[in-house]
């Protein structure tokens, strides 16, 4: 049997704290049914101190004592909703995190979880994953860290970690199957009513087209992008893109890559699949059709592109998220 315990912290996911033990309690359910044994043990919230903990919705959480009092096989660091700069500051927690991986502690994160792991230095050169709206503050913290913002859940034997906020639920099932077999994880997840595990969270990604206003902004590109963002189906050259901010070809490459992150054909790949997805979602539109409407004439070439960037096909994307059901 493997002892799980669940650091809670104040503002994290209440949900992904209770939520990850009763999936497994319900796991032990089934194996008693079964065979007779329980899978996992101990099933303990601990918190930073020993003291109780509130969640982010207000929720109290009563804890079984602190995380420097145990050690289990697998600790399990949920989503943290507030700001995660103090949990980061706190060193004694840093350095145990660090401890129980050295003694081997399997740590499990989902979301923002796994900004612990990696300040303890536990993901250094190893691949890991968190939500995808964290991936640009996780990359410029931990630059040793092989991010792979599009897995949803990696598993690297000593570490485990999950990508979106809900992603607790991926991480618990793949901790059932991990440990007491995929056929238990199955029938774990048809009594919950809950989906297999996903490989990717790309189809969940939401592009942030707005033009940049934080640090210093940059008016010509702030012009341009805007301009992207009304014309996005028409034919656009960086000869054009140059035209409209008024810079010169390689000027606008290296300003726009600065003030975005991004060139301006994948801005503009960014734009039209975005705009793809919307329609998807809320219109009954053929695919062929809206390969046009956002600014593609090769329907084949397109749906690769779809593919590429979102994980699922066209066809796979409105079945799961349109609106029109």
């Amino acid at each position: 049997m493997k002892s799980v315990a669940v650091l809670a912290y104040d503002d994290c996911l209440v949900s992904a704290v209770s939520g990850v033990l009763e999936i497994l309690s319900i796991a032990n359910s089934l194996a008693r049914e079964s065979s007779g044994r329980e899978c996992f043990t101990g099933l303990d919230i601990v918190s930073p101190e020993g003291g109780s903990v509130t969640g982010y919705v207000g929720i109290p959480l009563q804890v079984c004592g602190s995380i420097h009092d145990v050690r289990p096989d697998i600790l399990v660091l949920p989503p943290v909703f507030g700001e995660i700069e103090p949990l980061l500051a706190n060193s004694s927690l840093i350095q145990c995190i660090a401890d129980l991986g050295k003694q081997g502690t399997i740590l499990a994160s989902a979301c923002a979880g796994s900004f612990l792991m990696a300040r303890a230095g536990v993901l250094d050169g190893k691949l890991a994953t968190t939500h995808w709206k964290l991936a640009p503050d996780f990359s410029s913290r931990f630059e040793h860290v092989d991010f792979q913002v599009r897995r949803m859940l990696i598993d690297g034997g000593s570490y485990i970690c999950a990508g979106g906020a809900m992603a607790w639920q991926d991480l618990a099932l793949h901790i059932v199957a991990r440990f007491t077999g995929r056929d238990a994880a199955a029938d774990c997840a048809k009594m919950l009513v809950m989906g297999s595990t996903r490989d990717v969270q790309t189809p969940y990604f939401m592009f942030e087209n707005k033009v940049s206003n934080k640090g210093f902004a940059d008016m010509e590109i702030n012009r341009v992008q805007e301009w992207m963002q009304d014309n996005y189906s028409s034919e656009i050259s960086s000869g054009v893109l140059a035209d409209k901010a008024q810079l010169g070809e390689r000027t606008l490459l290296r300003r726009f890559k600065r003030a975005t992150g991004m060139t301006p054909n994948n801005y503009l790949q960014q734009l039209r699949i975005e705009a793809a997805r919307h329609l998807l979602e809320v219109s009954s539109t053929s695919v062929d059709e809206i390969t046009v409407l956002v600014g593609y004439d090769n329907p084949s070439s397109f749906r690769r592109l779809f593919k590429k960037m979102t994980g699922l096909s066209p066809r796979e994307y409105r079945s799961r998220f349109s609106r029109m059901k």
